[in-house]
């Protein structure tokens, strides 16, 4: 593993260790949910908490939920159009943005199906369990209250994890599938964006950068990282980065920092001053992704840095990571809020929620092994008709 090239996977284009950065991002995205869930008092102000709780402390970037999400987005933007910038063949593209659709809404729809079912036999225990935790959030499905207004419709269903969640950010059975959209739509962008600058120079490439940043912000916030992704793809697949450990130090410092911001409040007060006033949260979004370039340059650019990030377990995990995110929410609601009520007839509130996290982590680590399986079933048979469509030479005849 000395030299960069062989820090990259053949098959799919992507820096390993950004792989293991992936596994991380999910399980942020788990703890940051079973915090609000059963804690909401250490999300502060986040959770509608009076106390302050992680709240402008660094020590939130470990669960940073929103920056995880960012950080998601970042990483589709680098890794997407990886495959185009070092081949320079425009088909990669073509292949990429026909499959990218199906790719996520496979996996969607059998998120929002578990869902369905869980809702269909009364399986779900959130707002039993929100009363004891005091997380409205939780006692509103994540927000959404879909139990008073939803009418449970399998074909609805389907819909949802097919269509809604990729036109409408549809998410009354999955919450997190409000993603989908932006992840799809940032998809195509990164892909537009890497025919666009791929051969000009370094000032052109990044100046029409800034100004896709830009009009992307406007247009829509969360796909500014993707934009970002794509600009530092660019920047590691021409030019050879190398950072030592002071400054290898001080980029992934900085951007652990960053991620932690969640309000202008304690070590951030001094980030009033950006704060987005009308409540979108476009300032979260702008120093999350800063953070996320920091942390992934940082990474990409020192290869002990890299090999931290290499090792199997964090690698496993990135491999899971998106069944792991797309189940985790219905699987925290049924059986995490379950299981809760039941030990809190046997012991404390404390010793509750212990076990059930660990027993959660186990069937969250579980169902992800299990979907990853079916999930990289339906990406290889996509990309074998993808292939025969755009790539007839890469066809195996037998």
């Amino acid at each position: 593993m000395g030299r960069r090239s062989e820090r990259v996977a053949v098959n799919s284009g992507k820096f390993l260790e950004l792989e293991g950065l992936r596994g991380l991002a999910a399980a942020m995205v788990v703890a940051w949910h079973f915090v609000w869930a059963f804690a909401p008092s250490e999300l502060g102000s986040v959770a509608g908490s009076p106390e302050q709780g992680l709240v402008g402390s660094p020590i939130a970037a470990g669960i940073d939920g929103p920056a995880a999400v960012v950080l998601f987005f970042v990483l589709s933007g680098f890794v997407i159009p990886l495959r185009f910038f070092r081949s320079g063949r425009a088909r990669t593209v073509v292949h990429a943005a026909t499959k990218r659709w199906p790719r996520l809404a496979g996996l969607s729809v059998l998120a929002v199906l578990f869902s369905y079912g869980l809702f269909r036999f009364g399986l779900f225990h959130y707002r039993e369990a929100a009363a004891l935790t005091g997380s409205d959030w939780l006692g509103e499905y994540g927000g959404g209250a879909p139990g008073s207004t939803l009418s449970l419709s399998l074909a609805g269903a389907i819909r949802e994890g097919l269509v809604g969640a990729f036109v409408d950010k549809s998410d009354a059975y999955d919450p997190v599938l409000w993603t989908m959209r932006h992840e799809l739509l940032g998809s195509f962008l990164s892909m537009g964006l890497a025919l666009a600058i791929r051969r000009t120079s370094v000032k052109a490439s990044g100046g029409i950068t800034v100004c896709v940043a830009f009009l992307a912000g406007a247009a829509d916030p969360w796909l500014v990282p993707f934009v970002a992704g794509t600009g530092l793809a660019l920047l590691v697949c021409n030019r050879r980065m190398t950072l030592g450990w002071l400054s290898t130090a001080a980029s992934i410092g900085v951007g652990l920092f960053l991620f932690g911001y969640l309000e202008p409040a304690g070590a951030y007060s001094g980030m009033a001053v950006i704060q987005d006033g009308a409540g979108y949260r476009y300032d979260r979004i702008l120093v999350h992704t800063l953070a996320a370039v920091l942390m992934m340059f940082g990474i990409i650019a020192n290869e002990g840095a890299g090999r931290v990030l290499n090792a199997r377990p964090l690698l496993f995990l990135g491999r899971l990571s998106f069944p792991i995110y797309l189940f985790h929410f219905p699987l925290l609601c049924s059986l995490g809020c379950g299981l809760f009520l039941a030990l809190r007839e046997v012991t404390s509130y404390g010793g509750s929620t212990i076990i059930v996290a660990v027993i959660y982590a186990a069937a969250v680590l579980m169902v992800g092994v299990l979907l990853t399986r079916v999930d990289e079933a339906w990406g290889a048979w996509l990309s074998r008709m993808t292939d025969s469509l755009f790539m007839p030479e890469t066809r195996i005849s037998k």
